[in-house]
């Protein structure tokens, strides 16, 4: 049964469905989030950079080996929510850390976003996948917050790729749009919003001293192919998966 008081209103559905993203919503306060920052700091990137890893290595799908990134994923003022746009059965199939070191860690590191769809970077089938962008850190327009494009999801944009790039190597050609209706997106550290696969999003980099640091779950439902189906472990946040398609696996284990 849908949580009424996490749910979204249909005035809400209506708009993330008319231009491609929806919120601010509060998903934890800013106090809970200092302690889950202190234990994503303490217990993954600590780690990670100890151990000499790649950021590829261990910004990724942590929801499946971390019980603090589960917990803040599997939080009913997220799932409801999402529940609201994609129905009750939700499958994370894949969890991203956003990331901006402060300016003079950067080194070589550039942290411009160019403008994409996330849908140049898979193609599920049908294209149903449902993102939320949850703050972290404090984001603002001084340390590169996210960018959107109201309206955009309503259509594909050509994709140039760009051999150079480490991360991000297609962006969208800036001829065949307008970036001058984007909504910048502050938010306050436990804020979230969601947005299109299809929706048209960017962000500069950070030129501040300040940690820009938010967290990306991905959700879509059974029957879709996500391309890498057979081959990824997966958590059913809510419900169950009916299709069968998917390596379900059990949430992590408490410390």
């Amino acid at each position: 049964m849908t949580n009424k008081q996490s749910a979204l209103t249909k005035d809400e559905v209506r708009l993330y469905h008319e231009q491609g993203w929806a919120g601010p919503f509060a998903l934890i306060s800013e106090e809970e989030m200092a302690g889950v920052r202190g234990r994503i700091d303490e217990e993954i990137l600590e780690v990670g950079k100890a151990q000499g890893l790649a950021e590829r290595d261990y910004f990724h799908n942590r929801h499946l080996d971390n019980r603090c990134v589960f917990e803040l994923l599997s939080h009913p003022n997220l799932v409801e929510r999402a529940a609201s746009l994609l129905g009750p059965h939700l499958v994370l199939w894949r969890t991203n850390f956003q990331i901006k070191a402060p300016l003079s860690e950067q080194e070589d590191w550039d942290t411009e976003v160019p403008w994409h769809q996330d849908c140049a970077y898979y193609q599920p089938s049908p294209n149903v996948i449902l993102s939320a962008w949850i703050a972290v850190d404090s984001t603002t327009r001084a340390n590169g917050c996210m960018q959107v494009l109201p309206g955009s999801h309503k259509r594909l944009y050509p994709h140039i790729e760009d051999p150079d790039a480490e991360m991000f190597s297609r962006g969208v050609d800036p001829s065949t749009f307008d970036a001058s209706d984007a909504v910048h997106l502050e938010l306050k550290p436990g804020e979230f919003i969601f947005f299109n696969e299809s929706t048209l999003h960017y962000s500069p980099p950070n030129k501040s001293e300040t940690r820009r640091f938010g967290i990306t779950p991905r959700f879509t439902v059974p029957f879709v192919d996500v391309g890498r189906r057979e081959q990824i472990d997966v958590l059913m946040v809510k419900g169950e998966d009916y299709m069968g398609f998917y390596n379900v696996v059990e949430p992590p284990g408490s410390f």
